[in-house]
């Protein structure tokens, strides 16, 4: 196949910070367009400059890497930023898509404050890539990435999950899928079915789909399932009469006070976001007049 030379020749591209994809297992999976990007910076950020090193060295490139991650980003955004108004840089993450379960967010914050362009190069997602193998309707999806490892805010996130009405998709470490399948049991019921998504685009990838009730009968069955890492996708459950629930207790809020009041005292009582309930609050008034 010819590849067009100005797809892949390094080149001069617009000052920005890019946002740039990268491969999850499958090298052949980095776009020509990240490719491009990637050749034409000088300076590209990322959480593990060892990892970022090995990838860009796999495609002959040596740009200067610098390390950006959760204890430096605040720190380094505003200086990284004023650097992209002259000169663009590109943030990589390990694997996947940038801001993901990955850090950046500070920075891109920071872009948009200063008015610095912020140009996302899309690329290979295990988020994407399970939902789509899964077989589920994905109609409305929540992504709740890592779980926190203990604590209530776990079983708080997997509640709200449950709660939006739509498909889950959750990360995982291997180790740790019999703890998720048990919370998932106590949230969602046996009869849910589930998509166990391993080791996405690598070579022993693999997906095994079935109810949550059967699910720690085949995760015990070989310890290769032990092994690698997890996009997990749950099935929305059937819709039930809490969605009338809701909207009569929306209702009665906006009877009683301003919109922007009810959706603060409705976000603590439903659990969905203020901003969501903001919406329906002025989509229901709406429907009244």
């Amino acid at each position: 196949m010819h590849i067009p030379e100005r797809l892949v020749a390094r080149g001069p591209i617009d000052p920005a910070i890019y946002l740039v994809s990268t491969p999850i297992g499958n090298l052949g999976d980095l776009t020509l367009r990240a490719l491009r990007v990637l050749s034409s910076v000088e300076i590209v950020m990322a959480e593990d400059t060892r990892r970022a090193r090995q990838l860009l060295s796999s495609y002959g490139l040596n740009p200067r890497v610098i390390a950006v991650h959760q204890h430096n980003e605040e720190r380094l955004a505003p200086g990284l930023v004023e650097q992209a108004r002259e000169v663009p840089l590109a943030l990589v993450s390990d694997a996947g898509t940038p801001l993901l379960s990955d850090p950046g967010l500070p920075l891109v914050n920071e872009a948009i404050r200063q008015g610095v362009p912020v140009i996302p190069i899309p690329g290979a997602s295990a988020l994407l890539a399970a939902t789509v193998v899964s077989g589920f309707a994905m109609d409305h999806l929540q992504f709740l990435g890592f779980l926190p490892h203990k604590g209530s805010g776990r079983g708080d996130r997997l509640e709200r999950g449950e709660r939006s009405g739509g498909a889950m998709v959750l990360y995982e470490s291997a180790n740790r899928i019999p703890l998720l399948i048990k919370d998932l049991l106590a949230q969602c019921g046996g009869q849910r079915r589930v998509a166990l998504c391993r080791e996405m685009t690598k070579l022993h990838e693999q997906v095994w789909r079935g109810q949550l009730d059967q699910a720690q009968e085949w995760y015990a069955s070989s310890g290769d399932h032990a092994k690698g890492e997890y996009a997990v996708v749950v099935e929305a459950g059937q819709r039930t009469g809490s969605d009338i629930d809701q909207d009569r207790v929306l209702r009665a809020l906006a009877q009683a006070l301003p919109p922007s009041k009810a959706a603060k005292v409705a976000a603590e009582i439903i659990g969905t976001s203020r901003r969501e309930l903001f919406d329906r609050i002025e989509a229901l008034n709406k429907g009244a007049d």
